[in-house]
Formats: structure tokens, sequence, C-alpha cells
């Protein structure tokens, strides 16, 4: 089955949120402000496609048990369709017009982590156009997919060197990499902070960094981790409690985004 992905309100937010990745990386102010004011316009609270995308949302972050997954989906195809849908089309238009006028057309060709999950969602949701066989294929794999016990991850190599002006030099290079979860949420607090006076980024942050320290504490307690890396950790640890003491703004985000990666690697190698 074809599937329309810039009809597909998730995919067009990854897009943005991809983008701005890159843009923070780089350290390009301009691409990121022009950004950050359109998933501002497009996205806030008061828009029809942030409801549209709270439901792209729930079938993509629920795991149910098979018994509640059909009375699932079809209350939330049920919210769908009482949006109005030519509402959201002509959202979606404005706002690929203005991607491509504003930012660039290559946006949409860029790689979204989760796209296949995204597309199975947006099928599912645009089934009822769609041929009696196609609409039933649509709606198993949706099933299949809120009702599966585990979620299966993808191993991603990440560079080797854990020195960390290095990692973030590499990082520089490769960020078109997958995002690892942690610092998708991230991200995704730290733009949408506007729209709660900044209220989940804190309440995220607070939780992470300590899940952060906790993480390093125990991975330099380790017998078997070398007095490079111990060393290496103590002063991740030491960024960290500086953290929690300090305001947040984007350079205290940045560096916890490359700290996540950091803490992963440590985990790996010493696995």
């Amino acid at each position: 089955m074809r599937h329309n992905k810039k009809r597909n309100t998730a995919f067009l937010y990854e897009c943005l949120i991809m983008e701005l990745t890159k843009a923070i990386v780089r350290s390009d102010n301009t691409e990121k402000e022009k950004i950050i004011n359109i998933v501002r316009e497009y996205f806030n609270r008061n828009t029809i496609l942030y409801e549209d995308l709270q439901l792209y949302k729930q079938l993509l972050e629920t795991k149910i048990t098979k018994r509640e997954a059909s009375r699932f989906l079809f209350e939330v195809r049920r919210d769908w369709e009482t949006i109005s849908r030519k509402k959201v089309f002509n959202a979606q238009t404005q706002l690929i017009k203005q991607i491509n006028e504003t930012l660039s057309s290559d946006v949409f060709r860029g790689f979204v982590e989760g796209y296949r999950d995204i597309a199975t969602v947006g099928s599912f949701l645009q089934s009822s156009t769609l041929k009696a066989k196609q609409r039933i294929v649509s709606e198993d794999r949706m099933f299949r997919m809120i009702s599966q016990e585990t979620l299966e991850t993808k191993d991603i190599k990440h560079v080797d060197n854990l020195t960390y002006n290095t990692f973030v030099k590499k990082f520089n290079e490769t960020y078109e990499h997958t995002l690892r979860n942690e610092q998708r949420l991230l991200l995704t607090n730290f733009i949408t902070s506007f729209s709660d006076n900044g209220l989940g980024l804190k309440t995220f942050m607070n939780e992470e960094l300590g899940r952060l320290k906790s993480k390093m504490e125990s991975l330099i307690e380790t017998d078997n981790v070398s007095e490079s890396y111990k060393t290496r950790g103590q002063k991740v640890l030491n960024k960290l409690e500086e953290f929690s003491k300090t305001p947040i703004n984007e350079e205290m985000v940045k560096d916890v985004f490359y700290i996540q990666d950091l803490i992963a690697e440590f985990n790996k190698n010493e696995d």
C-alpha cells in the first residue's frame, strides 16, 4: 500500500524535529529559529494539527493487551473522524508550503526514525478510503503493532571514542543517525516548552538529570572500569550536578543531549 507521507501529521512533525536537531548540532541559529517558529505556528495547543498529532501519538506510544486493542483502535478512529479532516488537510497544505519556501523540500527526504510505524498509523487512520482488502491489512498491522508485548529496538552503532570533546565532534559529523528515545524526548520537550511556560521541560529535565547521575555513578563504581573511564565519568557527574542548580537554557539542553549518548556508550562498552 502506498502511503502519502506528506498527509501524515506525525511525519511532518518528526521531519521538523529532525531538522531542528541538525540546526542545533550545527549551531545554525538562523535555521533553528525558523524551525521553532514553524513548530510554534502549526503545533501549538490551539491548532488543528496539534489535536491531530495527539491521536497519532496515542497509537505510536500505546502498548496494550490484545483484549483491549480492538476497543482502543475503535475509540481512536472515532476521535480521529470527529476532527475536521478538511481543516487538517488545509493546515497540512499550508505547512508543506511553508516548509518548502522557508526551509527546503529536502526536509521531506530526510531519515525519520520509526517511519514504518508512523506510516502504519497513518494508513490505519486513513483506511476508510482504502479498498476492503487493503483496509483489513492496514487494521491488522495496526492491531499487531499496539498489542505486541515487547518493543523491538534497533542496534545503532555510534562513535567509538568516549572522550567527551571527540564524541561531540564525531556526533556533529554523523547527526543523521537515529536518535535515542531519551534524546527525542529531550528535544520534543525543549521545542514545545513555549506551550506550558517550560513546565514539561523542567519536569522532564529533573527526572532525566537524576537518571543520568544514577547511571553514571553505577558505571564508575563498577570494578572492571578503567581509571580513564572513571575520570571521564566524574567529569560528567560534576557537570550534571551543576545543571541541577542552574536555570535550563539551550546550552544545557545541548550538553545533556550529548551526555545521554555518552552514557549509553559507556553502558555498551561495559556490557
